[in-house]
Order: C-alpha cells, then structure tokens, then sequence
C-alpha cells in the first residue's frame, strides 16, 4: 500500500479517538464541575488536618489534582500519603533502570509502558471490587432507611442514623454525604455529588428519589423499600450473568490483553528484532497495522467484557 494511504488511514483513526476522547473530557468536566462545590467543606477539613501532618504530606496534598484525588477515593483510599506514592513510583523507577542498564532504551520505554499498566489494571480491581461491595450494602442500607421513616422520622434525620448500621466502603460515601448535610449542603445534591464522585449509579437514583419526595411529598418509604428489594433482585441476576458469561469475558481479557504483553515482552528482552522491523518500511507497516488492529480489537473485547 502507499505510505500516504497508510498516513491518511492513521489520521482517520487518530481523528476518530480525538473525537471520542473530547466528548469523553466533555461529561468528565460537567461531573467535575457539579462535584466540585460537594468537597468544598471536605478540603476546608483536609486544609485544617493539614496543619498538624507533616511537611511532606502537606507537599503531597499541594500537588494532588482533583481528578487523582477522586481517583484513589473510588479505590478506597482517603487521604493518599507520600508513602503511598514512594511504595508506588519506586519499585517503577528501579524497574526501568534496570531494564535500561541491560537493555536499552526501548526496554526501559517497554518497562515503563508495562508497569502503568499493571499499576492501573491493580487499582482498577480494587475500584471494581469496592462497587460491587457498595451495591450489595445499598439494599441493607435502604431497609434501615424505610424502618427509620416508617416509624415517623424524617428522611434527613433517618439518614444521619441509618449511617451508623454500615460499614465498609459504603460508609465512607454516606460520611461524606452526611458531612456535606451537616455544612448546609440538601441531601439530595450531597448524594448525587458523591454518586458522580464514586461513579455510583444505584446511590444517584436513590438521591432523585429523596429529592422528588422532599419537592412534592409522598410515600418515599415505600418507594425506598421496593427499590431495595428491586436491587437484590438486580444483583442477584447480575451473579447469574456473570457465572454465566465467565468463560465469554474472561476469553475477551485474554484476547485483548495477550498481544499487548507480548508485544512489551519481545520490546524489554529483545528489542534488537522490533527496531530491525521498525528500520524495515514493510516492518514498520506491520506494526503500525497491528497497533491500529489492536486499539479497535481492544475497544470492542472491552465493551464486550463490561456488558457481560
């Protein structure tokens, strides 16, 4: 094939993932944007706590973005620590080293390319398992919540109490919720924000039903309790998919991630053949189809894993 056709190809890919990745960036900021004001009070205490931490988790917190805090909160940790961050950068930083010492620089490049992956395919596990813990506290949560009302407290009130009966990761959202509650935040929005935050579907419908019976009133205890026994039901039809469909997603893992092993394994250990097929022009067009057949293939096993 010609190389301009091979560049235009390119392009026309490159082209398609700027536009998914910017509309990607687009809902990420409208979240942002609506969860930013939710942990407004939260840093006002982080910037208290602060003063009584030492220097260099005061230097840690300077630098924290947004988005790297959200991130380690929806793996379950509060407060990263300059700790965390050596115990994570380190063993990478000996790593690549290393492989650059014995190997080179594309052995190094291939190191670093593997060792973000795993870093990120770890808290990614860790993201997953806390969720589903969260789903299948939610259901007790709302029980406690509908005994509470149903004895004639009300929806504010019976939320703040229902909160000491759970534990887990679930506490840790309903705490910051019901710190948000008690700087003057609704409940409501303190619920969605923190659903956006933890990308918690089941807690955001849960916030819009508060929200309608606090607007115009109603039963909202039996609204609560039916949408508690439609959650159980919910996962427990989640479970038999997901036995059902094990060997389907655990085929689509292996195969989407399979070539991108190998492909960093031949670049750490024997990097001499991908440079001679990179310098080769029928080579480098090799590679450059097998990165774009890759990326699509990829895509698609990905979506198919997540739906299952």
């Amino acid at each position: 094939m010609h190389p301009a056709l091979w560049l235009i190809t390119i392009a026309l890919v490159l082209a398609a993932a700027a536009m998914w990745l910017w509309q990607r960036a687009a809902g990420r900021v409208r979240q942002d944007l609506s969860a930013a004001f939710a942990n407004q009070q939260i840093q006002d205490r982080q910037r208290s706590s602060a003063v009584v931490a030492g220097p260099q988790d005061v230097v840690v917190r300077r630098f924290q973005t947004e988005a790297l805090r959200y991130f380690f909160l929806r793996a379950g940790i509060q407060d990263p620590s300059s700790k965390l961050y050596l115990k994570l950068i380190f063993p990478g930083v000996v790593l690549i080293v290393v492989a650059g010492l014995f190997g080179g620089f594309f052995s190094a490049l291939g190191t670093f390319l593997l060792y973000v992956l795993l870093l990120n395919f770890h808290f990614w596990l860790k993201t997953s398992k806390l969720q589903r813990t969260m789903v299948r506290q939610l259901p007790g949560f709302l029980d406690t919540l509908v005994r509470l009302v149903t004895i004639g407290n009300s929806i504010g009130s019976a939320f703040q109490t229902a909160i000491v009966s759970v534990d887990g990761p679930l506490r840790l959202v309903l705490d910051r919720a019901n710190r948000q509650v008690q700087a003057g935040v609704d409940l409501e929005h303190a619920l969605s924000r923190e659903a956006l935050i933890f990308r918690f579907k089941e807690l955001e419908l849960v916030a819009t039903v508060i929200g309608v019976a606090g607007r115009f009133g109603g039963r909202s205890d039996q609204v609560l309790d039916r949408m508690g026994a439609f959650m159980r039901d919910l996962a427990h039809s989640r479970q038999e998919l997901s036995a059902l469909s094990a060997e389907i997603r655990l085929s689509a893992w292996i195969m989407g991630l399979m070539p991108i092993g190998i492909g960093i394994f031949l670049v750490i250990f024997n990097n001499n053949m991908f440079v001679g097929m990179w310098n080769d022009p029928i080579g480098q067009k090799m590679l450059i189809g097998a990165v774009i057949l890759q990326i699509v293939g990829g895509f698609w096993l990905y979506r198919l894993a997540k739906t299952m």
